[in-house]
C-alpha cells in the first residue's frame, strides 16, 4: 500500500511539473517586439472575411505601437485558405518556429477544430476564435489557454430557444408569448454549425422542461422543401433555424410554403449570409425573421457623428468620398448617420484614418464591415490584456491568469468574463429582426441580455 502511494505521489508530481513547465513558457517577447500571429483565409472564397478581419487587427496594433513606448506588436499571418490541415501546419509553425507569444484571431471552423487539442496541449494563449464551434466550449477550467470571445454556438442555441419562449412576438399584434400548446420546430443541418447550435437548444429545452414540445427536422440544401413541409405539418408555433451556410435554403422553402411562423436563427446569418439572398430572391417574407447579434452598435437616440468623430475630414469611402462618384453622402451628409454608439464611431475613426491596404481592400473601406468590427474586437481584447501583465517577465500562464482575474470590457459588444475558467464565449446577445425599411437589413429590436434575463421575461 505504501509503495502504491509513493507511485501515485510520483505520478502526480510529474503531471504537476509538466503542467507547471507548460504554463511557465515565455516566448515571443523580445526586447523590442511582442510577436503574435494567426492563420486565416485571405485568398479564395473566404477572403471576404479574413482580409477585413486581419486589416482591422493591424489597425489596432498600429495604434498600440504608436501610443506605447518600448515593445511593438508584430503580427505574423499565414493564409490557410480555410483548410484545416493547412491551418494546423501553419499554426504549429507560428508557435514552434516563429515563437509567437499568442494566437490572436484564430480563424475559421476548419482550422480551429484541427488545432484546439494542440493549443491546449502546448498552452499557448489563443485570444478570440473566429468561429462558434463547440470545440471551444468549456464551462469551467482555470488556466485553459482558449480565451474565446465570439459567442459559441452551444451558448447561442440556449439563447435562441429562450428568446422563442419568452419574447412577445406572437399573435396578430405581435405582443403575445408563444402559445403553450404549440410545438417548437427546429430545422437543423448535420454540419458542425448546425449540430453545435442544436446541442445548446437541447440543453435549454431540458432546462426549460419543454422537451415534449420540441420537433427536430434535419435538412440540406437539396432537401429543404421536403423538410419544411414535414415540419410545418406537425403543429409548430415557432421555428428555430440551426444552420449557417445553407440557412437560406430553409428560409426560401419556408417562403415557398407561405409560412407565417416566426423564425429565430444565428448571429452568423445576420452578418451577411442571409441579407444578400433575401434582397435579391425574395420580394417580401411572409414570416418574421429574428437573429441574435453580439456586435451591438445601434443607439436609437444617438446624434449623427461630427467630422472629428469620423476622421479623414468626415469623408467615408463609399458614402461621401467624391473619388467614388457616390452621391449618398452628398444628399444626406453625416446627418444621415445618426443612431450609432460612440464606440462605433471610435472604430470608424480608427479604420478611416489608417493607411493600411491589403490588395484591393483598404482599411478606409471597412467602416461598415462586420468582419472588420470582429477583428477590431479581437485586437482590442489582446492589447487590453497586455496592460495587465509585466512584459519583462510574463509567461503564458501569467497572461491567462491575468485574463481570468477580472472581466474585460470590449468595444462594440459588452463584457467577457473568463473568471473561474469559463470558456463559453459571450453569453449576452441582442435580438435583431430582418426589415425592409428604411433599408433591407437586420435591425435591433431587443437590447443585449443574458440567458437568465431573457428567461425572466
Amino acid at each position: 500500500m505504501k509503495k502504491l502511494l509513493l507511485v501515485l505521489v510520483a505520478v502526480i508530481a510529474v503531471v504537476g511539473f509538466a503542467s507547471c513547465k507548460k504554463n511557465n513558457v515565455r516566448q515571443g517577447i523580445t526586447d523590442t517586439e511582442i510577436l503574435v500571429g494567426n492563420t486565416a483565409a485571405t485568398s479564395g472564397g473566404y477572403a471576404g472575411v479574413g482580409v477585413p478581419f486581419n486589416l482591422a487587427m493591424n489597425v489596432v496594433f498600429d495604434e498600440y505601437n504608436a501610443s506605447h513606448e518600448g515593445r511593438d506588436i508584430r503580427f505574423i499571418h499565414y493564409d490557410d485558405k480555410f483548410e484545416g490541415d493547412t491551418g494546423k501546419t501553419l499554426t504549429t509553425k507560428l508557435v514552434e518556429e516563429d515563437k509567437v507569444f499568442a494566437l490572436v484571431g484564430h480563424f475559421g471552423t476548419n482550422t480551429v477544430n484541427a488545432t484546439v487539442d494542440y493549443i491546449q496541449d502546448k498552452g499557448v494563449p489563443m485570444v478570440y476564435g473566429v468561429t462558434g464551434v463547440n470545440s471551444l466550449y468549456v464551462e469551467k477550467e482555470e488556466g485553459n489557454p482558449l480565451l474565446s470571445i465570439q459567442p459559441i454556438y452551444r451558448t447561442e442555441g440556449k439563447l435562441m430557444l429562450a428568446r422563442a419562449l419568452h419574447e412577445k412576438v406572437y399573435g396578430a399584434a405581435k405582443n403575445e408569448y408563444l402559445d403553450a400548446s404549440k410545438k417548437i420546430l427546429v430545422l437543423y443541418t448535420e454540419d458542425d454549425a448546425g449540430q453545435s447550435i442544436l446541442v445548446g437548444i437541447k440543453d435549454e429545452a431540458k432546462s426549460a422542461k419543454v422537451e415534449s414540445r420540441m420537433l427536430y427536422q434535419s435538412f440540406t440544401a437539396t432537401t429543404a422543401d421536403q423538410a419544411v413541409t414535414t415540419g410545418l405539418n406537425q403543429g409548430a408555433g415557432t421555428i428555430l433555424l440551426s444552420a449557417n451556410q445553407v440557412a437560406t435554403a430553409a428560409l426560401q422553402s419556408l417562403q415557398t410554403a407561405q409560412s407565417t411562423l416566426p423564425v429565430f436563427t444565428s448571429y452568423v446569418n445576420s452578418a451577411g449570409v442571409v441579407t444578400p439572398v433575401l434582397t435579391t430572391a425574395v420580394p417580401q417574407l411572409t414570416f418574421d425573421l429574428y437573429a441574435n447579434a453580439w456586435v451591438d452598435i445601434a443607439e436609437s437616440t444617438a446624434a449623427a457623428p461630427t467630422a472629428a468623430q469620423v476622421g479623414a475630414e468626415g469623408l467615408l469611402l463609399g458614402w461621401n468620398d467624391p473619388a467614388t462618384g457616390t452621391d449618398i453622402g452628398k444628399l444626406y451628409g453625416l446627418a444621415g448617420l445618426a443612431g450609432f454608439t460612440a464606440e462605433y464611431w471610435d472604430f470608424v475613426k480608427s479604420v478611416n484614418t489608417s493607411t493600411r491596404v491589403d490588395g484591393a481592400t483598404s482599411a478606409r473601406s471597412l467602416w461598415a464591415n462586420a468582419y472588420a468590427m470582429a477583428g477590431y474586437v479581437a485586437a482590442k481584447a489582446f492589447v487590453t490584456l497586455l496592460e495587465r501583465v509585466n512584459l519583462d517577465k510574463v509567461t503564458w500562464g501569467d497572461f491567462i491568469k491575468a485574463a481570468e482575474s477580472a472581466p474585460v470590457d470590449l468595444p462594440l459588444c459588452g463584457e467577457i468574463n473568463w473568471g473561474g475558467g469559463a470558456r463559453t464565449g459571450l453569453d449576452t446577445l441582442a435580438l435583431t429582426q430582418f426589415v425592409y425599411s428604411p433599408q433591407v437589413t437586420f435591425t435591433k429590436v431587443r437590447e443585449i441580455a443574458g440567458l437568465a434575463d431573457v428567461n425572466k421575461k
